[in-house]
């Protein structure tokens, strides 16, 4: 949503174009005026990006999509290598039986 001044300075430009292109002598902006609209619009600015890095930071925040299970238990391996070789040498065997009974199967 943008700031009241702004809708208003924003109506007041498009008014000014308007009375210009029908003819009409449009008021000019200078001096003293011309440097507070401009630090107003300075201030009105810097408040929008402000805005915006906080809806940013709530957006990331928020709709952080990350796979990643928070309830999840994290588990260490803290096998030997030794422990990790006799492992898969086991697996192995479980494999190589597992194999030789579904070769039985399909022969049957």
């Amino acid at each position: 949503m943008l700031p009241p001044q702004l809708v208003v300075a924003v109506a007041a430009a498009f008014a000014l174009r308007y009375r210009s292109q029908k003819g009409q002598r449009s008021p000019t902006i200078t001096g003293k005026t011309a440097r507070v609209l401009e630090a107003k619009s300075q201030e009105q600015d810097k408040a929008a990006r402000e805005a915006e890095a906080k809806a940013d930071a709530l957006d990331a925040a928020v709709f952080d999509l990350k796979a990643v299970n928070p309830n999840a238990v994290v588990r260490i391996d803290a096998r030997t290598p030794e422990e990790v070789i006799l492992s898969i040498g086991d697996q192995v065997e479980i494999a190589a039986q597992a194999l030789k009974t579904l070769r039985a199967l399909l022969q049957a």
